[in-house]
């Protein structure tokens, strides 16, 4: 599930929560193409986090196959880590 977005106004940085007619509520600046813009790469980085993260868990997978539970937990729980720390910006 993707997190709530927080897009800063272009012309005077007030967090856009509410856009009535594509424009900023605090200074009237048109932001509708901003707001797509920002919303389109976060969709990107998304798709990147969830490629690179299934594949992370295919790889683990097959290196783990002949462990045993302990030691499969703990790989899952150090790939989930090393995934988290490198990504750590997407999820802010």
């Amino acid at each position: 599930m993707p997190l709530r977005l927080k897009i800063a106004c272009p012309g005077c940085g007030a967090w856009l929560v509410r856009k009535p007619g594509g424009r900023c509520p605090a200074c009237g600046v048109e932001v509708a193409r901003h707001v797509a813009e920002a919303r389109s790469r976060e969709e990107s980085i998304e798709r990147v986090v969830a490629v690179i993260g299934t594949g992370l868990v295919v790889l683990v997978f097959a290196l783990t196959m002949g462990l045993g539970l302990v030691e499969g937990v703990l790989a899952y729980a150090g790939t989930g880590a090393a995934m988290f720390l490198l990504a750590r910006k997407t999820f802010r």
